[in-house]
């Protein structure tokens, strides 16, 4: 549950943050000069944490999907959380490729730095520019690809809470125990 949250937050401030960049001027009010900086410093550790997810979720079994769902319900939400998991993977890896091709280092929040993946950074410059140009809208295209996945799995949530009244929503919220350890006992 702890990795859904943080993926899914990162995913969307990622996301934030490239529209920023991607949508306004310099000289715009709403732009924001860090954006890029922020975007490649939530890009990897979004990576890493997407890995570590697939793993876990390999490793780990899940709760069954509600009785009374129809078998194209099924086959719809298996199908869209192998996409939303390609894309939670797919997206920070074109990142990384690109900014392999482009020789910079992908900084994560100004200390470390992620390494460039050698053999695209070893190509031509003319090789690397050619590929950063088909790659750069592949990594566009997927992000709002995937960011419609994030929205379509939002929806596909509330309409089992709010619908179908299942528990689907509920199992994956966190659990909040409201257990108050000390009371005042009144006389």
């Amino acid at each position: 549950m702890l990795l859904h949250w943080s993926i899914a937050t990162l995913i969307l401030v990622d996301f934030a943050f490239a529209l920023s960049f991607s949508r306004f001027n310099p000289g715009d009010a709403w732009y924001f000069r860090a954006a890029y900086r922020l975007h490649m410093s939530v890009g990897m550790p979004l990576l890493a944490l997407s890995a570590l997810c697939i793993v876990w979720r390999l490793s780990h079994t899940y709760p069954a999907l509600p009785r009374g769902m129809h078998a194209v319900t099924r086959v719809l939400a298996k199908l869209a959380h192998t996409l939303l998991y390609l894309f939670m993977v797919a997206v920070p890896l074109s990142g990384w490729a690109i900014l392999s091709l482009r020789s910079t280092p992908a900084g994560i929040f100004g200390k470390l730095s992620w390494p460039n993946i050698a053999y695209l950074a070893h190509l031509t410059r003319e090789q690397r520019e050619r590929l950063n140009d088909l790659l750069l809208p592949i990594h566009s295209a997927l992000s709002y690809i995937g960011i419609s996945l994030v929205g379509l799995h939002v929806a596909a949530s509330l309409y089992h809470h709010f619908w179908r009244g299942d528990d689907v929503l509920k199992r994956m919220l966190p659990r909040i125990n409201l257990r108050i350890p000390f009371r005042w006992r009144s006389r």
